[in-house]
């Protein structure tokens, strides 16, 4: 009897150290790992959750102690579930968890969990696919000057089919985003987003409210990344996501952003880096560019040659929208909404160029402003817009049914486009300092020569430009632009609307003068005034002022005036020109004129070859090289 229980002893003993070690094990698997978002840390700090939020773990150190944390897990599935409240059972809080754990070492938990929450989330998603949604930047806020990503779940075919919108309104959308106080004004937005102090979480809403927003609001174009995930990664990630709605995390502009989170949240079943790029910071654009170059795979089920983007599908901005439809007009019927709607805050059904056309195409005429309406409804609200509106669909109403044929514009999607950042080679010409070569680079992120629907049409946004002249003597720095804001705001119809601001808005250092190499100075600039649209040229002047420093320039303030022409000449040719005149009113070393010429023609989403000629009061200067986008 004593050899048996001691034998009993043993293997019970070779047991425990077997299931410790499997759990050693298991704690350093990279997706449980993921599973508990342990992404932080670096050279001077020990890896820790991005989760901030103790609901989350289960273990006291669980935040920075994986195994500890796989522990706790295990030992809180295996308890008895029969004597807790409905929801209270880790089980309910943690069904990825328990899914990966069963699946990994073959152990079932106890029945009798009430999960009633979890339920509601699982018979909602369970057979749901699941998507990304990027929205294009938006230049009215700075965390969404890169664009914006979001998780969207869509239920199977057989709960949607009686859903008519192809765009899938009712859908679900989980957003990433900061919780900012109202009380925090710019600056203390900046300063907190860029170096920490605020908290992020994720939550869900029907995509309808993400597209009234975006889509409607900010006139921004919506892409729909479809994944093709294994069905056993698909229920994982779907019970992951029930998990961390609601949970705090850490929040930075540049590297704990929606992108990077969202990253984060596929590397649960994608078992490559979805952050990985030439940059140290992460942007929606370079997430979604991975997405579209690998398989869908995950570390713990087997590798899948099937590209994990499965397809895309463009929602256009209600101002895309608005475009197509007036394209679509002839020109009698692009003349009879012109003259029904004068002004912004008329409307007159009875004028002749309307009602000359037949019913049908008087129908067309109604949907174009109905939709112009709903624009400047959402962007420039006006008293009289309620009104108008009810007046349009009235009309609408007694015309006869069908759809306008809408002359589709081709989109192209963000991980199609253009790459953001840039590196360019000149060849430049000064007729006082000679030959040099010049060399720039452009770590983010777009200009208005290769600015694009995509991104924001007529608009830039340059982050750390650096120029550096060479073959005068030893390397100078040229430029170092801190920041550079442009928004044209072009009317894209001639249909009547509010006055639009167009503005620039840059900071950093530059040469004052072209004829020298020693004479940096910083400065800053905000200007604002009108552009408009001709066919395919834009031209727009500009006022304000520059604050400068005064090393090689006299006055500090000076007001200043910038007048240019942005004209497309083709769909891989631009050119740009601009002259500016600054004068602090102090005499002839505070003024200065500038001038400059630039042209680009794209040989593809890689390469172009970029003309620029340039001069000021002192010297002129010409430059001819290529740029290659990566």
């Amino acid at each position: 009897m004593r050899r048996i229980r001691l034998l009993v002893a043993f293997c019970l003993g070779a047991l425990s150290v077997d299931s410790m070690a499997n759990e050693i094990s298991l704690a350093d698997d990279e997706q449980w790992r993921s599973l508990l978002h342990f992404d932080r840390g670096g050279f001077f700090e020990a890896p820790r959750s991005a989760v901030i939020d103790s609901n989350f773990f289960l273990a006291p150190n669980g935040a920075t102690d994986p195994t500890a944390e796989l522990e706790a897990t295990l030992n809180a599935f295996r308890e008895d579930p029969k004597s807790m409240e409905a929801g209270a059972h880790a089980l309910c809080r943690f069904p990825a968890r328990a899914l990966w754990i069963s699946r990994m070492t073959g152990e079932q938990w106890p029945q009798g969990a009430v999960c009633p929450d979890l339920d509601v989330w699982k018979e909602r998603y369970q057979d749901a696919s699941v998507g990304l949604v990027f929205a294009s930047g938006y230049l009215g806020n700075p965390a969404s000057f890169f664009g914006h990503l979001m998780i969207q779940l869509t239920p199977s075919a057989a709960e949607s089919k009686e859903w008519v919108d192809a765009t899938q309104l009712l859908d679900t959308s989980l957003n990433f985003g900061a919780d900012v106080p109202a009380t925090d004004g710019l600056a203390k937005y900046m300063a907190k987003g860029l170096l920490g102090g605020y908290e992020a979480k994720f939550s869900n809403a029907p995509f309808y409210r993400n597209t009234t927003i975006y889509s409607e609001r900010e006139m921004r174009d919506l892409w729909h990344y479809e994944l093709a995930l294994p069905d056993w990664d698909r229920q994982l990630l779907i019970l992951h996501l029930y998990e961390i709605l609601g949970q705090d995390y850490d929040y930075l502009f540049l590297t704990q952003n929606c992108a990077s989170r969202i990253a984060r949240t596929l590397e649960v079943v994608v078992d490559t880096d979805l952050t990985a790029g030439s940059v140290a910071w992460v942007t929606p654009e370079s997430v979604i560019r991975n997405i579209g170059t690998i398989n869908s795979s995950s570390g713990n089920s087997n590798s899948s040659d099937q590209p994990l983007l499965k397809s895309v599908t463009h929602v256009p901005s209600r101002r895309l929208i608005t475009e197509q439809r007036y394209r679509a007009l002839s020109s009698a019927e692009k003349t009879a909404a012109r003259r029904i709607v004068p002004r912004t805050d008329h409307l007159d059904l009875t004028r002749p160029e309307y009602l000359a056309l037949s019913p049908k195409r008087r129908a067309a005429v109604i949907e174009t402003l109905q939709s112009h309406v709903a624009l400047l409804r959402d962007t420039q609200p006006q008293a009289t817009y309620p009104d108008i509106t009810r007046r349009l669909q009235l009309e609408r109403l007694g015309l006869p049914p069908g759809q306008q044929s809408e002359n589709t514009q081709t989109s192209t999607p963000i991980h199609e486009a253009t790459p953001s950042s840039a590196i360019r080679a000149q060849g430049i010409y000064n007729n006082v300092l000679g030959s040099g070569l010049r060399l720039t680079i452009r770590p983010l992120h777009y200009d208005l020569m290769d600015s694009e629907a995509t991104r924001m049409p007529n608009a830039a946004l340059e982050i750390g430009t650096t120029k550096i002249d060479l073959g005068y003597g030893n390397p100078k720095l040229r430029e170092f632009t801190l920041f550079s804001i442009t928004n044209l705001y072009t009317q894209h119809v001639p249909l009547p609307a509010s006055p639009t601001l167009a503005w620039h808005a840059s900071a950093g250092i530059a040469r004052s003068a072209l004829d020298c190499n020693n004479c940096l100075d910083g400065n800053a600039k905000l200007l604002a005034g009108k552009s408009s649209q001709f066919g395919s040229h834009i031209p727009f002047a500009l006022i304000g002022g520059q604050l400068r420093t005064q090393r090689h320039n006299d006055g500090a303030l000076a007001p200043m005036a910038q007048a240019g022409l942005l004209s497309h000449w083709a769909s891989r040719q631009r050119t740009l020109l601009t002259l500016e005149h600054a004068d602090a009113l102090q005499g002839r070393s505070s003024r200065s004129t500038h001038w400059n010429i630039q042209y680009r023609l794209a040989l593809n989403n890689n390469l172009d070859i970029r003309v620029e000629a340039q001069g000021d009061d002192d010297a002129r200067e010409l430059a001819a090289g290529m740029s290659f986008y990566f």
